[in-house]
């Protein structure tokens, strides 16, 4: 690539020097051999890296006289650890598995959308409890301390909250009392910031709504730009938003937009992108075009691309973090476990 570079800079500099000093019969004679050769740097494929080779790094090695060729090292990779489930509706199994939360070290929280129920999984495999829901439950989050759960359900008004042992502790409405009843939402997702807040996000009304970790008291209500289909909350309390089509966007206290990530396999933007979840590392998002093509992408803080950690899945959906930072991802009708090695 510094090669190309430096060829592609001589024959534009030569170009310009022509044009600035060459008389008209000199400019004419040297016309085609300049341009021929524009064309044939303009031809040239830049290099493309196997992004799923991104854990590969060069190191500094010993060289060869004045050569030094490097040593190809490992930096880590995520590789899966487990897979359980299947379709249906008995035990160990799942029917559009759409969220997942991270309850205990050891215990993943699954939102069974089509069965109308939250399982609680061991992170490998055995089920350990269920919590049926009046309604579909889409988005599913955990809160900082005690275990509790925060469920969003399709078509409901309220936002409903459960203790560990899984009873009802209370349960909210995203606008003020007044509007209730009144006011149309469509709550889909819901993620909790470093203190606790509970952050609800609205496509109805394209909006995040705050509440309290307590009572679920409404403290704000932010616009967004794009519908908040799935969201996650990074180390620095800014809102990850993926949208169901194909932007993921992270935005800060206000709403506004800090950045778009627009998610890219085998050089096509992706058709849906869906869970995300991010840490201190930076952000990963779960995408695919149809079924069987999913992937699990991680970019940096910024929003530039690091690597695929994972392909080939069928339709993932939501993704987390355990508490012992291993990767766990819903696969429509199973469950996912990744760790970092």
């Amino acid at each position: 690539m510094s090669l190309a570079s430096e060829r592609i800079q001589h024959s534009l500099e030569t170009a310009r020097e022509v044009t600035r000093t060459a008389a008209d019969s000199e400019f004419l004679s040297l016309y085609a051999t300049i341009n021929k050769d524009l064309k044939l740097l303009a031809g040239q494929t830049i290099p493309r890296v196997d992004k799923k080779l991104g854990f590969l790094k060069f190191m500094p090695s010993k060289g060869v006289g004045d050569i030094c060729l490097g040593k190809v090292v490992t930096e880590g990779k995520w590789e899966q650890r487990c897979v359980f489930g299947r379709k249906g509706s008995g035990p160990g199994k799942f029917n559009w598995a759409c969220g997942i939360a991270a309850r205990q070290p050891d215990e993943v929280a699954v939102a069974d959308c089509l069965n109308k129920r939250v399982v609680t999984c061991s992170i490998d495999g055995n089920q350990k409890s269920t919590i049926p829901m009046e309604r579909r439950p889409r988005g599913i989050a955990a809160t900082r301390t005690g275990n509790r759960l925060v469920v969003v359900e399709e078509n409901a008004s309220h936002v409903k909250v459960f203790d560990k042992d899984n009873t009802l502790a209370f349960q909210f409405p995203t606008v003020p009392p007044s509007e209730v009843g009144k006011t149309a939402v469509n709550l889909r997702s819901v993620a909790v910031k470093t203190d606790g807040t509970i952050v609800v996000g609205d496509i109805k009304r394209m909006v995040l709504t705050e509440h309290s970790p307590t009572d679920g008291e409404l403290r704000s209500t932010i616009p967004v730009k794009i519908k908040p289909r799935y969201v996650a909350v990074d180390s620095n309390d800014r809102v990850v938003i993926s949208d169901w089509e194909q932007l993921v966007s992270v935005v800060d206290g206000n709403g506004d937009t800090l950045f778009t990530i627009k998610p890219i396999i085998n050089g096509e933007v992706v058709r849906r992108c869906t869970g995300v979840c991010a840490d201190s590392t930076g952000i990963y998002v779960a995408m695919n075009n149809v079924d069987d093509t999913g992937h699990i992408h991680h970019y940096d803080p910024q929003g530039g691309f690091l690597h695929c950690i994972a392909e080939g899945l069928h339709w993932p959906m939501g993704i987390t973090f355990t508490a012992d930072g291993q990767l766990a991802v819903t696969d429509v009708y199973s469950v996912k476990i990744y760790d970092f090695v």
